[in-house]
C-alpha cells in the first residue's frame, strides 16, 4: 500500500512507493517539489519522504536547496545512492534530467522537483538481441530476445551447450553481452549494474550458505550484511522469519544447514536471497539432482514468489513441472540458438510433441537454426521481440566532480568486517572436525619436536641442535598459519562471489579471514611451544621473546596461506601448493645452507619470512647466551655468530605479512570479485 510522507510533506507529497508483503509492489507516480529541500529514508520522520523498502536506510539522502541549486547529499545509506548509475560520494549538484536510484526506487530531477517516481518492484525486463562470444571458441549465444513482464515465471531449457546459463547470466547482469542489451524498466542493466544489483537475486547451482551454521544463524548474518545498519535486531529477526516462511522452512530455523535435505538446502539459499525483497530472481539448476516431488515443491514455491510480484527466471533440466507452473519457456538449441519462446502450451504445439522432454530431440532433428527461422517467420514472433523501450541515456550536461566519501566507505567496511569476524568465529567453533584435527596436530608436532630435542649433546653437536630447534619452531609457525588459511577463500568461492554482488567489501572479507585464522594459528602455536618448553632440554634464548617472534611468523604464514587460497581454483589445489610454498622457507632460511648464493640470499631477504624469522631468533639466542663461537666454513677459524637485530627481523616479517595480505586482496578482487566477461559461465 502507499504511504504518506511525514512532517511538512504529509499534506502535499505521498510517499514515493512501498512494498506490501513478500515481493508485492505498489508504486506511485508523483511530483515532489524541492523549494526548501528534503530528506528521504525508510522511517517516518519529521520533514522526510518515506521510501519503504529494506534496501533504504532510516535516513538515506538529503536534497539541499541553496540559491536555487539542488545538491544531493548522502546521509550514510549503507546500500548507496546512485546518480545516473554512478554511486554518490559525499554530495553532488543535480542538473535537469538526472536520474537518482535509492534502493528499488527511481526518481528523475526535472530542474525543480522529483518526478517520474517508480519502484523497480514492478519490474519489466527486455532482452534485446544479446549475443556472446568466447575468444577462441566463437559465438556461443546468438541474438536472443525476449520480454519478461511483472510477475513473470520463465524457464530456460535446452541440452548441454545450448547457452542456457550464458543467457541467464546476461539477463542477471553477471555477464556482459558481446552484442545487444538488457533493459530493466527501460534502463540499461549492464551500464547501471551497481545501481540495480541489490534488487536482483541470484541463486547459483552451488549452495551459498555455510553448512556448519543453523539456518537461523546463516540467515541472520545474511540479513546483517544485506539490510541497512540501523535495522534493529527485532526487525532483522522478522525479516529472517518472513524469508523462512516464504520458502516453507520456518520449522527448520534451528536445524544445522548441513543436516537439511538437498531440496531444503536450495530453499535455504533462496531464503537468503529474498531477505531484502528483490524484484528479480534468477536460479541456475536449483533442482538438479533432486527427485520429481522435491522439484515440484520448489517450482510451486517459485510460482508463489512470482505471483507475489517477483520476476523469476530459472535454468532447468528437470521438465516434469515446468508446464504446470511456468508462464514462458525459452527453448535453446545447440550452439546458443533460441529455437522458440512462448507459453508451455505454445511450445508443445509448435514442436508437435506431447511432453516438453521431447523438445530436445525435435530441436536436434532439423537443427536449431531451422527451428529459429521457422519461429521468427511464424505468428509467434511477437512473443520474442522486445517492445520498444527507451534506454534513458545519461544527460550530457557537465556536472561538478563528486567528492570522495572515504569516512562513509570506511565505516561500511568496518561494519562488514565485524559481522564477518563474528561469523568466522562461529563457523570455526561449530567445525568440530577441524578443531579436533588442529588439537591433535598441535600435540603431535609439539610432542615430537620436544622429544627429539630432549638432549642437545655437547660441543658443536649442541649448537647444531639448538639451531635446528629454532629452525623447526620457525617453520612450524609459518606452516601452521599457511595450512590453516590456505582453504579460507577458495573453500567459500560461491559465497564470496555472491556476497560481493550484494556489496560486501573484499577487504572486509579478507581481513576477517586473516584475523580469525591468525588467532587460531597462534593458539595452535601456543600448544606446540608449550610442549617443546616442557619436553626439550631448553629453548635457546628468552622464551617470551622467542614466542613473540614465532607469533609474528605465524601471522606471516597466515597471509601466505590466504594468498595461496586466492590463487587456487579448488581446495585440493590449495593443499598441493602449500608444501611448494614452504620449501623456500626451509632451504633459504640460512640454517641448512649457511652460505647461500648471492641471488638466493637476495630473494630470501625480500620474500622469505623464514629467513628473517631465523635471523631474529638467532639474535635473541645470542643476546641470552653471550658470544657464540662457530667455525667459519671458508677459513676454518673460530668466529662469533652474528644475526640481524631481532626488532629489525620482526619488522621485516610484519612488512612481508602486509605485502602477502595485500596480494591476496588484489588477487581475490581481480579473479573472483569482479563482474567479468566470463564470470558464472
Amino acid at each position: 500500500m502507499d504511504k504518506l510522507a511525514t512532517g511538512a510533506f504529509r499534506d502535499r507529497a505521498p510517499a514515493m512507493g512501498a512494498r506490501s508483503g513478500m515481493g508485492a509492489t505498489a508504486a506511485t507516480a508523483t511530483r515532489v517539489t524541492l523549494d526548501h529541500g528534503l530528506t528521504v529514508g525508510r522511517q517516518a520522520l519529521p520533514g522526510q519522504v518515506v521510501l519503504d523498502h529494506p534496501n533504504v536506510s532510516r535516513r538515506h539522502a538529503a536534497f539541499d536547496v541553496t540559491d536555487g541549486a539542488v545538491v544531493l547529499r548522502e546521509l550514510g545509506g549503507s546500500n548507496g545512492t546512485y546518480v545516473n548509475g554512478e554511486r554518490l560520494r559525499g554530495a553532488r549538484a543535480l542538473v535537469q534530467g538526472d536520474r537518482i536510484d535509492i534502493g528499488p526506487f527511481r526518481l528523475t530531477f526535472d530542474g525543480a522537483a522529483l518526478t517520474r517516481v517508480r519502484q523497480v518492484g514492478a519490474a519489466h525486463l527486455a532482452v534485446r538481441a544479446v549475443s556472446y562470444d568466447v575468444p577462441g571458441a566463437g559465438r556461443i549465444l546468438h541474438a536472443a530476445s525476449l520480454v519478461v513482464r511483472p510477475s513473470g515465471f520463465v524457464c530456460i531449457i535446452g541440452s548441454n551447450g545450448a547457452g542456457k546459463s550464458t543467457l541467464m547470466n546476461i539477463m542477471a547482469g553477471r555477464t556482459r553481452p558481446t552484442e545487444g542489451a538488457v533493459l530493466l524498466n527501460g534502463i540499461d542493466l549492464h551500464r547501471n549494474f551497481d545501481a540495480l544489483k541489490r534488487d536482483i537475486a541470484f541463486v547459483p547451482q552451488q549452495d551459498v550458505l555455510h553448512e556448519q551454521l543453523t539456518l537461523r544463524q546463516a540467515l541472520d548474518y545474511a540479513a546483517q550484511l544485506r539490510l541497512p545498519p540501523e535495522t534493529t535486531r527485532a526487525q532483522r529477526q522478522e525479516a529472517v522469519h518472513e524469508a523462512a516462511r516464504a520458502v516453507d522452512l520456518l520449522d527448520r530455523l534451528d536445524q544445522r544447514i548441513g543436516a537439511l535435505s538437498g531440496g531444503q538446502k536450495k530453499c535455504a539459499s533462496l531464503a537468503a536471497e529474498i531477505l531484502n525483497q528483490p524484484a528479480l530472481l534468477f536460479l541456475d539448476e536449483v533442482t538438479s539432482g533432486l527427485d520429481e516431488t522435491t522439484d515440484g515443491e520448489i517450482m510451486r514455491l517459485l510460482r508463489r514468489l512470482a505471483d507475489a510480484g517477483m520476476i523469476v527466471v530459472v535454468v532447468t533440466h528437470t521438465l516434469a513441472n515446468v508446464a504446470e507452473f511456468a508462464d514462458q519457456v525459452v527453448c535453446m538449441g545447440r550452439g546458443g540458438q533460441p529455437g522458440f519462446i512462448g507459453t508451455p502450451a505454445e511450445v508443445l504445439a509448435f514442436f508437435a510433441v506431447r511432453r516438453l522432454g521431447e523438445v530436445f530431440a525435435r530441436l536436434d532433428e532439423h537443427g536449431a537454426v531451422y527451428w529459429r527461422t521457422r519461429f521468427e517467420q511464424g505468428v509467434a514472433t511477437t512473443v520474442a521481440r522486445p517492445i520498444a523501450v527507451s534506454a534513458s541515456p545519461d544527460p550530457a550536461q557537465p556536472r561538478p566532480p563528486a567528492r570522495r566519501g572515504v569516512p562513509a566507505e570506511a565505516r561500511r567496511m568496518a561494519r562488514q568486517g565485524r559481522i564477518l569476524l563474528r561469523r568466522n568465529v562461529r563457523l570455526l567453533a561449530a567445525d568440530h572436525r577441524t578443531l579436533t584435527m588442529a588439537a591433535v596436530q598441535s600435540v603431535l608436532i609439539g610432542g615430537l619436536i620436544g622429544y627429539a630435542f630432549s638432549r642437545f649433546g655437547t660441543g658443536a653437536e649442541r649448537l647444531a641442535a639448538e639451531m635446528a630447534l629454532l629452525l623447526l619452531l620457525g617453520l612450524s609457525a609459518i606452516w601452521l598459519g599457511c595450512n590453516a588459511a590456505s582453504k579460507e577463500i577458495v573453500g567459500e568461492l560461491a559465497i564470496f562471489r555472491r556476497e560481493r554482488d550484494i556489496g560486501v567489501s573484499t577487504a572486509a572479507f579478507i581481513g576477517a579471514k586473516y584475523l580469525v585464522s591468525g588467532v587460531f594459528t597462534v593458539m595452535q602455536l601456543a600448544v606446540v611451544y608449550g610442549l617443546v618448553c616442557v619436553l626439550a632440554q631448553r629453548i635457546p634464548g628468552s622464551r617470551p621473546e622467542q614466542f613473540a617472534l614465532l607469533t609474528v611468523g605465524a601471522m606471516a604464514g597466515t597471509a601466505i596461506g590466504l594468498l595461496i587460497s586466492a590463487l587456487a581454483n579448488t581446495p585440493d589445489q590449495a593443499t598441493t601448493i602449500v608444501p611448494l610454498a614452504l620449501v623456500p622457507q626451509l632451504v633459504l632460511a640460512g640454517v641448512l645452507v649457511p652460505k647461500l648464493p648471492h641471488l638466493a640470499a637476495s630473494l630470501a631477504r625480500v620474500a622469505v619470512s623464514g629467513y628473517w624469522l631465523t635471523e631474529a631468533m638467532k639474535s635473541v639466542f645470542i643476546a641470552a647466551a653471550g658470544p657464540i663461537r662457530v667455525i667459519d666454513a671458508h677459513t676454518g677459524a673460530l668466529t662469533a655468530m652474528t644475526a640481524a637485530p631481532a626488532g629489525r627481523g620482526a619488522a621485516i616479517i610484519l612488512a612481508q605479512a602486509v605485502g602477502f595480505l595485500l596480494l591476496a586482496y588484489l588477487v581475490a578482487r581481480l579473479r573472483h570479485a569482479g563482474r567479468g566477461r566470463h564470470q558464472y559461465m
